[in-house]
């Protein structure tokens, strides 16, 4: 069985220490799932994708799919809304599941804790 995990965030220091979340966040999906997608949402410019900033501290084989929507994209698809969410979850949710490819889909968020992958699936 084949288990997908789909994340969406902004590098906004959403929460504070939002490097340090998501680190143990990515590791633990890495371990558990057998592909996770990142969608990181109108992250501002001059900071760039969170995945970015803490890319050396993951794992590197081959299991996440980064799909980055800059903040001209985001502003685009949601119709110039001035009242739409800085991270639009319901759209960058949207852009993952719909690439996903596992039998099972988990959509979850960028400060969770994946359980061990036999836990997941016994």
């Amino acid at each position: 069985m084949k288990i997908s995990a789909v994340i969406c965030s902004r590098n906004d220091n959403y929460g504070g220490n939002l490097k340090e979340r998501a680190t143990y966040c990515f590791n633990s999906m890495i371990d558990c799932m057998d592909e996770v997608w990142y969608i990181d949402w109108n992250s501002e410019e001059d900071k760039g994708s969170l995945l970015y900033e803490i890319y050396d501290d993951i794992p590197h084989v081959g299991k996440i799919k980064h799909i980055v929507v800059d903040p001209k994209t985001a502003l685009a698809l949601t119709w110039n809304d001035p009242h739409a969410q800085k991270c639009c979850e319901v759209l960058a949710r949207n852009l993952g599941l719909r690439r996903a490819t596992g039998d099972w889909i988990v959509s979850t968020n960028i400060d969770i804790i994946a359980p061990k992958r036999e836990d997941l699936i016994n």
